[in-house]
């Protein structure tokens, strides 16, 4: 299984972007169209708007800061297929939102490595 992370302009970029790297599948369902995981897809988490700094509040709740967002629409991808989130794709290591089953909120998904890079890795074995 493969953890992706990307992050889209807006939810419905992202969902769409899904869609076309099929991720996601249209079915025909007793309601007519649904978008249902691909067989190849385990989990598909929209994370949304990931905070930056967090804002500060009162002792009843109230914002008296209210928190910075990063850029974007987060959604995160377990897959045993090879997928291309080409620019899209982010590494947030240690600064991931959520774990999943089975792999840690840190499991980063190593950027991808030049030819130069593959090489060298056989070299060295």
């Amino acid at each position: 299984m493969k953890i992706y992370k990307a992050v889209f302009d807006t939810e419905q970029q992202g969902k769409d972007y899904l869609l076309n790297i099929g991720v996601l599948i249209e079915q025909d369902g007793d309601e007519g169209v649904e978008i249902v995981f691909a067989p190849t897809t385990a989990a598909v988490v929209y994370i949304g708007k990931v905070v930056e700094i967090p804002g500060t509040y009162g002792p009843d709740g109230e914002v008296i800061t209210p928190p910075v967002y990063y850029p974007g629409f987060a959604i995160d991808v377990m897959s045993s297929s090879d997928l291309d989130f080409g620019t899209y794709a982010v590494y947030p290591a240690d600064k991931s939102a959520h774990s999943f089953f089975g792999y840690p909120k840190d499991a980063e998904v190593p950027p991808p490595t030049t030819p130069e890079d593959k090489a060298k890795a056989i070299i060295e074995e």
